[in-house]
This record gives C-alpha cells, structure tokens and sequence, in this order.
C-alpha cells in the first residue's frame, strides 16, 4: 500500500535524520513515489510528521506493552507470579527499552506542537493501556495480588517504575547504581506478591 510505503520511508528518515534535517524529497524518494503524490495523501509536511510521529509512537508503546505484560499471561501461583516479576524487572532494563523511552520523550515534544499528533498519541495510550490491563487482570482476579489492587494499579506502578525511570536518571542525589536499582524492584516486587491467593 502506498501510504504505508509512505510511512516507513518517512519513519526511517525521522530515524536516521531527525526532525530539523527531516526532508520530504528524501521521503518520496525512498517510498518510490513524486512528492505530489505523497501529499495526495497528507496535506502537508506538519501533517506528514505527525502520521509518522503516531505511527511510530503507537508501534512502539504497543511493543512495549506486550512485553511487559508477556511474563505475567498464564501465571496462577505465587511462584510463578514471582518469576514473571523477576523476567519483567529485568527485561525492563534491557538497552532497547531506553530506546523507546527516547521516542516517547521525542513524540511528546513535537505532540505539543501540534494537535493532530497528540490526539493521535493519546489514542495509542488508550489502547496501550486497556490492553495492558487486560493482560494483567488475570492475575488479579487469581488473588496473586494484594487485596485492593486493581489491574490498573499495578499496571500503573510498574510502568512508572520502569519508564519513568528515563527522568531520574543522571547524576544527582535520587540517582542509583543499576544494581541498586534492580535490587529495589525486586524487594517491591516481593511486597506486592500475595503469599496465599483466596
């Protein structure tokens, strides 16, 4: 499909060159098709941007998603519940997982701009969060939860965890070594297991 041509070519470009030598020549180009034909279907460079901001913003936080919640699907005991947080804890950590708080933190800026990206990155937290919230309420409904923590909650708590960790980071005095870091997720981990589901 053309569009979808259109789109790869431009995340690619965004990718390797970035917003200020972003050039929609090179993304015509690249797609295989005359620059009046990619603005057939997108009005303008602003509008061209912010498709391929959303795109990449909601490709992204889709992944992300589904791994993060992928340790917990079929959990039913503790044990397991404690391995899923363990493969969770440290996959977060994984180098690609700073990656994707970078275009998050990029699609963010360039929402604020312009309303037709953040409309379509609100949108993608929506579905991102309803389906992380239905991966998790399996787990809350087997009672390996604390009573009174909702699928939400937890979901919540955990992705702040993990991606809201990209603000902190730095030299500072909230900083700490990454095996501080994983060792305090660990003792979190183990308080929010419940030890006997009803």
């Amino acid at each position: 499909m053309t569009q979808g041509r259109i789109l790869a070519a431009s995340i690619e470009e965004l990718e390797t060159q970035g917003i200020t030598r972003y050039r929609v020549k090179r993304v015509a180009a690249a797609a295989n098709v005359s620059v009046s034909l990619l603005y057939s279907y997108f009005e303008d460079r602003e509008g061209l941007l912010a498709a391929t901001i959303v795109r990449r913003y909601r490709d992204e936080v889709l992944r992300t998603a589904t791994h993060f919640t992928a340790p917990l699907v079929g959990v039913t005991t503790p044990e397991g519940m404690r391995a899923a947080m363990r493969q969770l804890i440290d996959d977060a950590e994984l180098p690609e997982r700073y990656r994707s708080r970078g275009l998050r933190i990029e699609s963010f800026s360039f929402a604020r701009h312009n309303q037709t990206a953040a409309d379509g990155i609100a949108a993608a937290q929506r579905e991102a969060g309803n389906y992380i919230v239905g991966r998790v309420q399996p787990v809350v409904d087997r009672g390996l939860l604390p009573a009174g923590m909702s699928a939400a909650s937890f979901a919540r708590i955990w992705y702040a965890l993990f991606f809201g960790q990209v603000a902190l980071e730095g030299d500072h005095s909230l900083a700490a070594t990454p095996e501080e870091w994983r060792e305090s997720l660990f003792a979190i981990a183990e308080a929010m297991i419940r030890r006997s589901p009803d």
